[in-house]
């Protein structure tokens, strides 16, 4: 898959990633993915929780097939694709289906080949990680291009955040990130948290961490889990979703991080494979 002068234009891929579960990633890569289309751009939102998928829930989605379909050969990516009432496609990940936790690096290699296929033509494609630092989160952030690391203000959640920064640093080499703070009270505690993780940061690794914002704690957030139906379409006014539309002009704005290639051509696929093995 290494890129060549006659290649399609390849997408921005953008992972939304998170040290622990229950920060609010899912809802703000589905939330995200909705304002990228409505800026005109074609989008990609990928669940690429495997194994714990929830996308399809946040945009009332009832899909017929998933990623374990492809990867199980029984259906081709761009089958599996579901076109959303909001402008995007959506790659449902797997649900309950423990084994594809444990597929070996060609098998994780095999999908990035499809998923790389199937993405050309996109101009936005969002991750939706699995929280933590397992093999398949660290897989599919070394495959994007910007790596917008979710966090809560609390320090439980601040260490998680900073150890899978740390994890994707020292073992993938990824040496720039975004940290968004999620249900913050207010932008001062969102300053404190991103002073909190860059000093430790600052001392013990050798990386760059920008400031994406800060998004505050709303109660139209579980209104619209609860329809399933993304804030941003459900109540486009309330903090959340301004908040959310403010940053994803902040991230557009930015130039990306790296050029879109570890995971994708050959030798970096498995040089990649190899260093998580």
């Amino acid at each position: 898959m290494a890129s060549t002068g006659n290649s399609p234009r390849q997408p921005r891929v953008i992972s939304i990633t998170s040290g622990k579960g229950g920060v609010g990633k899912s809802n703000i890569a589905a939330n995200t993915a909705v304002l990228m289309a409505r800026r005109g751009l074609r989008t990609l939102l990928v669940d690429a929780d495997i194994g714990l998928a929830n996308s399809n829930l946040l945009l009332g989605c009832r899909p017929t097939l998933s990623m374990d379909d492809v990867l199980f050969g029984e259906a081709s990516m761009e089958a599996v694709f579901v076109k959303t009432a909001y402008g995007i496609d959506l790659l449902p990940g797997s649900s309950g289906i423990r084994k594809l936790l444990e597929l070996d690096n060609f098998a994780q290699r095999v999908l990035f080949d499809k998923l790389f296929e199937a993405m050309q033509g996109y101009d936005v494609v969002v991750f939706d990680t699995a929280p933590g630092i397992g093999n398949w989160v660290l897989n599919f952030n070394a495959a994007a291009n910007d790596i917008v690391v979710v966090a809560h203000p609390e320090p439980t959640a601040l260490a998680d955040a900073y150890a899978l920064i740390k994890v994707l640093a020292t073992e993938r080499r990824e040496k720039k990130f975004k940290l968004l703070v999620n249900r913050a009270r207010h932008a001062q505690e969102g300053l404190d948290a991103f002073r909190r993780i860059t000093e430790v940061a600052d001392e013990f690794l050798n990386i760059s961490i920008d400031l994406l914002g800060t998004i505050p704690e709303d109660a139209c957030v579980l209104k619209a889990i609860r329809a399933q139906t993304p804030v941003c379409v459900d109540s486009p006014r309330a903090p959340f979703s301004m908040a959310l539309d403010r940053i994803t002009d902040k991230l557009l704005a930015t130039s990306s991080a790296s050029p879109l290639k570890k995971a994708w051509n050959n030798e970096g696929a498995t040089a990649v494979v190899r260093r998580g093995a």
